[in-house]
């Protein structure tokens, strides 16, 4: 079964219509979430990628496809942070989250976990599941992600969510620390 993550256009949805956008795509004919960010929605459909299922999901919305992702995101070696920050700044939490996996784990340090676990939990907040982002936030801690990331700022990043704002989600980034234990270990 693939893993396809289907980025559309934001036609005026927010997050106060996760439910009424739930019931338009109960059609799907497969396990589907679906995420709400100011420019755009997500739908990750767990089933494989069809026109039939592209159509369904843009007459449901009323809204076009702009990005699709099928599979794990490609991780160009050195360019791990710089992607991570730049699926932050467009809001695409699930993805950053999703890439940021296999380098945390490659690169043999806990502590970058933190960064998976801060983009599950925006991601999780587009969700509109606020205590399992919190719980989220909460493992980054007890991990010492507050090493890597403000947490403080990152709370912030939430609320902005749940408020239909824009959110700033790198620039609660430590990336200096971050980079320290990305180089390589001689």
């Amino acid at each position: 079964m693939d893993r396809v993550l289907y980025v559309i256009e934001n036609n005026g949805y927010s997050i106060n219509d996760l439910n009424s956008l739930k019931d338009k795509l109960s059609n799907l004919g497969c396990p589907h979430t679906i995420r709400v960010s100011l420019t755009h929605l997500e739908v990750v459909a767990f089933c494989k990628d069809s026109k039939m299922l592209r159509e369904k999901i843009t007459k449901s919305i009323g809204s076009r496809i702009l990005d699709i992702f099928i599979g794990e995101p490609e991780i160009k070696k050195g360019k791990e942070l710089s992607d991570f920050i730049l699926f932050l700044d467009n809001e695409l939490f699930w993805l950053a989250h999703t890439f940021m996996e296999n380098p945390w784990k490659s690169y043999n340090e806990k502590k970058l976990q933190s960064l998976v676990l801060y983009a599950g939990a925006l991601a999780k907040a587009q969700e509109g599941d606020k205590r399992a982002a919190m719980n989220l936030i909460q493992m980054t801690k007890d991990l010492g992600g507050d090493e890597f990331i403000d947490l403080n700022c990152a709370i912030k990043q939430i609320d902005l969510i749940f408020a239909n704002q824009r959110t700033y989600a790198s620039k609660c980034l430590n990336v200096d620390q971050i980079i320290k234990y990305m180089r390589p270990k001689t």
